[in-house]
């Protein structure tokens, strides 16, 4: 692809195109009812997402009819679309396959949309419009929730915790949504204002989702620290400030709360089976051990996407509807194979972005980081209509544009500069990444 194919207009009608198509995709991430995870009958939910990621591909496709530029097509971008279509062909033996062959389709859409949107408008510029669809929708789920005048919080009936939520989303998706939403801001060309990430971090740490909130927190001090000259007296003023705040929150524990009132606090954020969660990755283990039979008959061919879910609610005590682990996710939706690909695609994307020295590395890195940790705990890497698989194409094309500007603008100043290297100077001097000119 060629340099300037990355340098688009943030402005215009081609931009609002891509707004709007980027809008479109965050409102198929919306959940608007709640049924029977069980049930052959999708109702609306299942219509609206599919025909909202049809309907952003459409607008995507009206643009490339009237422009010529060539689709950017990354290492990972092609193990993601050959294990969207692995998916779609295991979807045979779901116990829904009508269901899990749209939702392949709907994945194979996703990263189609990925491809074609960073190479029309360039990957910054998707990212932006898609940072703002994400604050505009989580806006008037708020603004709906208040208005509706029911309860802020709901109880949770496996912890007791009270979680926040909006829609019809799950707490944790909701968390999750957040999280990649706040970490997608940092890689902004324009920085987007302080309150929108307070924003998105009140909400993380409102739905109660441990897992979540804990990477999210140190994923944020790890970034701020990379970012920072680490002197001794940056240290020792960090470690002042820490002592002082930890005595005053001693000393305003000791003379106003009472243990009853902390612990009842205590319980609201983390629930009163903590120990347990622990040990026990909050029921998760019983899901995996559920899911055991299931691995072993998915060495070529999985189940398709949410193709073994009968199973895994039937053969748990609490009912759960996923693997509630992306490397699981991803052998029952597609086998082992398709497994195989899809994490070798991604480590490219994490080479490339490893090898990269400029800023945008940093950012990149830290998502790679969140979206992995996260999905330990859960299927994240094709829930929410592949919204992590969606950052992730988008962010390698990012590093891979970045790539190519700068040794594209290294042979154009020093045309002669590969002439008279030695030749194996010259093949590492082509291989390493460049810094800006």
């Amino acid at each position: 692809m060629r340099t300037e194919d990355f340098r688009k207009p943030t402005q215009g009608p081609a931009f609002m195109t891509l707004l709007l198509a980027m809008f479109l995709y965050a409102v198929s991430l919306i959940k608007f009812f709640v049924r029977d995870p069980l049930s052959l009958r999708t109702g609306l939910q299942g219509p609206i997402e599919i025909g909202l990621v049809i309907l952003a591909a459409l607008v995507l496709a009206v643009v490339f009819r009237q422009r010529y530029w060539n689709f950017l097509w990354t290492p990972s971008a092609v193990a993601f679309m050959a294990f969207g279509a692995m998916a779609t062909l295991s979807s045979v033996y779901s116990y829904y396959p009508l269901l899990s062959f749209l939702k392949g389709l709907s994945f194979l859409l996703v990263c189609g949309i990925a491809v074609v949107a960073s190479s029309a408008f360039g990957p910054k510029n998707v990212i932006t419009s898609l940072y703002r669809s994400l604050m505009i929708i989580l806006a008037i789920g708020l603004i709906a929730k208040v208005a509706g005048g029911g309860p802020l919080l709901s109880i949770d009936d496996y912890s007791g915790r009270a979680r926040f939520t909006l829609f019809a989303w799950h707490p944790g998706t909701l968390a999750d949504l957040c999280a990649l939403t706040l970490l997608t801001g940092l890689l902004l060309p324009k920085r987007p204002p302080l309150y929108c990430q307070i924003f998105l971090f009140a909400i993380n740490v409102a739905t109660a989702s441990r897992a979540s909130s804990a990477l999210l927190v140190i994923i944020l001090v790890s970034i701020r620290l990379a970012t920072v000259r680490l002197s001794p007296r940056f240290l020792f003023l960090c470690c002042c400030f820490g002592s002082v705040l930890t005595l005053a929150m001693l000393v305003m524990i000791q003379k106003q709360g009472q243990p009853a009132e902390m612990i009842t606090i205590g319980q609201s954020l983390h629930g009163d089976k903590l120990a347990e969660d622990l040990i026990t990755f909050s029921g998760r283990k019983e899901v995996w051990s559920a899911a055991e039979p299931l691995v072993s008959h998915s060495l070529f061919l999985g189940y398709g996407l949410d193709g073994s879910r009968d199973v895994l609610i039937n053969n748990t005590t609490w009912g759960a509807g996923n693997a509630h682990n992306s490397l699981l996710d991803l052998i029952l939706a597609a086998g082992f194979p398709a497994m195989l690909v899809f994490f070798a695609g991604w480590a490219t994307a994490v080479k490339s972005a490893w090898q990269w020295r400029m800023f945008t590395r940093i950012g990149v890195l830290e998502a790679y980081t969140y979206i992995a940790a996260f999905g330990i705990f859960s299927p994240n890497l094709t829930y929410l209509q592949g919204l992590s698989s969606f950052l992730i194409l988008t962010m390698d094309a990012m590093v891979f544009a970045e790539i190519s500007q700068c040794e594209a603008r290294g042979r154009r100043y020093f045309p002669m500069i590969e002439h008279y290297m030695p030749r194996q100077v010259a093949e590492s001097w082509k291989r390493m990444p460049r810094r800006s000119l």
